[in-house]
């Protein structure tokens, strides 16, 4: 892309306000130009520049001046230099206000959580799977034959169905999920203290215990971590 500006160019060392220049830059080349006469005609590539408290210091055919344009933040910009001094900062800064930034970085999508609901139905699972081990449990004929079955192996399978239930309203935004899930889970806390008091389990059952423990722990987790509540 081309670029004119107007400016003012002295040697190094000297402290006159200079002569003043065009610069052209243009297809790799930059020249500076008073009136009808060319001052300076580089390659750009063949230069030294960089930028320095007045303006720009170049080194070019074994001499070396100083350049200064009524838009150094554009001369830099365009030849790729850094903003190496505080002066320069400010004007290549104050030519990209925020609000021209704004759409350079987009905010990102945002994608709502699942995590809560998927781990709310793995915790139903595990008690559904626990319900079924206590009713397929043999029992123990020496500590009382038939007396050693579970009573409540329906209630855990029905609440375990519940709790899965419950993610999958949870997954697609009901607000009432949650509180239904946390009932569904006092309930089946309740049940299972009262189906271990007193117990004298055998391997199978404890198994089957272990698994509805399990999704008992898992649960709870899940409603303190917060995670069950309705996605943005």
């Amino acid at each position: 892309m081309a670029l004119e500006l107007d400016g003012s160019v002295r040697m190094r060392g000297d402290t006159g306000p200079g002569v003043s220049v065009r610069i052209d830059v243009d297809a790799g080349r930059m020249r500076l130009m008073t009136g009808n006469e060319i001052v300076g005609d580089w390659a750009i590539e063949n230069i030294g520049i960089h930028a320095v408290n007045d303006g720009f210091a170049i080194r070019a055919e074994g001499e070396e001046f100083i350049l200064r344009t009524r838009d150094d933040a554009a001369l830099a910009e365009e030849l790729h230099l850094a903003a190496a001094t505080p002066r320069l900062a400010r004007q290549v800064a104050a030519r990209h206000p925020p609000e021209d930034r704004s759409g350079e970085y987009p905010e990102p999508l945002r994608v709502s959580s699942r995590v809560g609901a998927v781990g709310f139905a793995v915790a139903g699972a595990l008690v559904i799977l626990g319900g079924t081990l206590l009713e397929l449990a043999p029992v123990d004929p020496v500590a009382g034959g038939e007396d050693q079955g579970s009573d409540f192996w329906i209630a855990f399978v029905i609440a375990g169905g519940f709790m899965v239930a419950a993610a999958l309203v949870m997954s697609i935004g009901l607000r009432l999920a949650p509180i239904v899930s946390s009932l569904v889970l006092t309930l089946t806390v309740i049940l299972f203290g009262i189906e271990v008091s007193g117990a004298n389990p055998t391997t199978g059952q404890l198994a089957a215990y272990g698994f509805i423990a399990g999704g008992l722990v898992v649960g709870v987790a899940v409603l303190v971590s917060g995670s069950l509540r309705n996605p943005d």
